[in-house]
């Protein structure tokens, strides 16, 4: 079998429709060769990408493919809106489609395309892709999520770490709007649970944990100084009175460059006068509500 004919170098390195491989001079026989593969009509992309690519990189290929042929005014949304902007989504909605909106009454159809229509959605655009606003498609994934699910979600959406997605007023009224549709029991049950300045969907769970375990909140990602007012470390969840200090480490924690800071930083805690709670993967709920419990009652607290 003869090999296919060199791309352009302006095709071979992303996504393009068949009208942009006319206007660069490729035959129809090229653009059927088995080095490209062929997502949605009227778009190629080649294989060699896709080879190459995780799971990530060939979701945001996939994102590429499809936005080359989107028409004007449709948009991502739902749980593709959601990983393009880097909103924590469990394992099983992490599939490799587009879920994609149009503001028509022709629902969007096709291979690996899950379709919408919506009338008066807002959109915005994010990591060069057009997306509907965060706040109504958190309203969007609680058809989808659970409400712990969508407290985390919504607690990186109110993050500024690294970046601010939404505020907590745009998500109260994009409830309002949203009414009585799909999901709307576990928006309303999830919406005062959410909570700023927080890092990480194990942050949420570590917090939902001691609050249902009928422990005092504790503060979310504080920085904590020594006695020479020189930082010692920012801890993800803090009872600053009582000088605890909840760790959750991920699974990176004994494997990079990092863990040796972790340890640094954890005995300088120590050092400090602070109890340090350790969580990692294998502990289950039951255990960290016992260890924090343990942990302030040690120091003084009595409930």
């Amino acid at each position: 079998m003869r090999r296919p004919s060199p791309l352009p170098e302006s095709l071979s390195i992303a996504p393009f429709t068949v009208t942009q491989a006319d206007a660069a001079g490729l035959t129809r026989d090229r653009l059927r060769a088995s080095d490209l593969a062929n997502p949605f009509r009227g778009v190629r992309l080649p294989l060699a990408l896709l080879e190459e690519a995780d799971d990530d990189e060939r979701f945001a290929l996939l994102c590429d493919a499809y936005q080359v042929r989107m028409p004007r005014g449709w948009f991502f949304s739902g749980p593709t809106a959601a990983r393009i902007t880097g909103v924590p989504l469990p394992a099983r909605l992490e599939r490799l489609e587009v879920h994609v909106t149009a503001p028509t009454r022709s629902t969007p159809r096709g291979p690996l395309v899950v379709g919408h229509t919506a009338q008066l959605a807002e959109t915005t655009w994010m990591n060069g892709r057009r997306v509907r606003v965060l706040a109504e498609v958190w309203c969007e994934l609680a058809s989808v999520m659970d409400v712990d699910e969508l407290i985390a979600a919504g607690d990186r959406m109110l993050s500024e770490k690294p970046f601010l997605l939404t505020t907590l007023r745009h998500l109260e009224h994009a409830v309002a709007v949203h009414g009585p549709g799909r999901g709307a029991r576990k928006l309303r049950e999830a919406l005062p649970q959410l909570r700023e300045n927080v890092w990480s969907p194990r942050e949420s769970w570590v917090r939902l944990v001691i609050l249902r375990a009928g422990l005092p909140e504790p503060e979310r990602n504080l920085r904590i100084l020594g006695s020479d007012g020189k930082l010692i470390a920012i801890g993800d969840l803090v009872y600053r009175r009582f000088k605890v200090v909840i760790e959750y480490e991920g699974e990176r924690w004994h494997k990079d460059r990092w863990s040796g800071l972790d340890v640094d930083r954890y005995n300088r805690l120590v050092l400090a006068g602070w109890t340090v709670i350790r969580v990692r993967k294998h502990h289950t709920a039951a255990d960290v509500a016992r260890m924090t419990r343990e942990a302030l009652m040690l120091r003084g607290w009595r409930g």
